[in-house]
């Protein structure tokens, strides 16, 4: 079974090391503000794969359904946006080739939001604040540390050292630790459940393409019999018409399945003419963790209206 982590990690391993540990010790040197609105973040300490957007998603839609004016934080990696913070609010189209992929995927699933884009997440906060916005949750957010804020941490026992982007000491600066069904570790912290639980998965043979860190991950998830073939590109793949020309060419019209960062961004090319359709994902939360957060909320030196 071929491994589920890039190769390219496992070649710039002794690299990673020294990253790793510099990641690390800046923990030690940064002294973050607190910030003048209920800020959450959900990180890890891996590279990727375990679920961040979609437990954003999860949280938001849970604060919102309690009648909470929710905002989303994305660094917006590989956008068009550099040095501001953009902000879309509630309803509005996000174009994932001027805000990444990620804010266009969190917009899709949170049509009521907030969204804010951008690397100066002190900026996020003071526009927040100024459109009334009751929590701010990061996506993305553990290894920001200029902001004091409530810490959720999603991690995997099966991810392998050389795939982290901070050693496993990190997690003890978590406030909660979400792990998969039936793992455990010890650590003097809160430590709950979640589930990444995939949409329908076709049962007839399909086309496989993504432009994802690990897209063999993404393959892992099909039958082999049932793919008639595949392609990946680059992480982030900011695609053109004649990467969907290919794409359909290669899939000899059979259905085609992507994920929901490469599917936002190729219905938009003027070259779409359908055939193609995202497999979704939705992160399932324990209930007890959800009211615990809430009430870590309350207790602190702000109160969640």
């Amino acid at each position: 079974m071929r491994s589920l982590y890039s190769l390219k990690f496992k070649v710039i391993s002794p690299l990673l090391f020294v990253y790793r540990w510099f990641n690390y010790s800046r923990r030690f040197l940064v002294k973050g503000k607190f910030p003048e609105i209920p800020v959450v973040a959900v990180g890890n300490i891996a590279f990727g794969g375990t679920g961040k957007t979609p437990v954003t998603i999860a949280l938001a839609s849970y604060f919102m359904n309690k009648g909470k004016k929710v905002g989303v934080v994305t660094r917006g990696y590989k956008s068009r946006i550099k040095n501001e913070v953009r902000a879309y609010p509630p309803g509005g189209d996000i174009d994932p080739y001027e805000a990444g992929d990620e804010a266009s995927v969190i917009r899709e699933n949170l049509k009521g939001a907030w969204i804010f884009v951008g690397k100066k997440r002190e900026e996020a906060v003071r526009i927040a604040r100024r459109e009334s916005v009751d929590l701010l949750i990061l996506d993305d957010g553990f290894q920001y540390l200029s902001l004091k804020k409530i810490e959720i941490v999603l991690h995997s026992l099966e991810i392998p050292t050389f795939y982290l982007r901070e050693p496993i000491s990190a997690l003890k600066f978590a406030d909660y630790l979400l792990l998969p069904p039936g793992q455990a570790l010890s650590l003097d912290k809160p430590i709950f459940h979640y589930r990444m639980i995939p949409g329908k998965v076709p049962e007839d043979r399909v086309f496989l393409f993504c432009g994802i860190a690990n897209p063999e991950k993404f393959f892992s998830i099909f039958d082999e019999k049932q793919v008639g073939g595949k392609i990946f590109f680059p992480d982030h793949m900011v695609y053109n018409n004649d990467d969907l020309d290919t794409i359909y060419e290669m899939s000899e019209g059979l259905p085609i399945i992507t994920t929901e960062k490469d599917y936002v961004k190729v219905k938009r090319l003027s070259g779409f003419k359908g055939g193609i359709f995202p497999l979704t994902w939705r992160a399932e939360l324990d209930k007890e963790f959800l009211s615990h957060l809430e009430e870590k909320l309350k207790s602190l030196y702000y109160e969640l209206k």
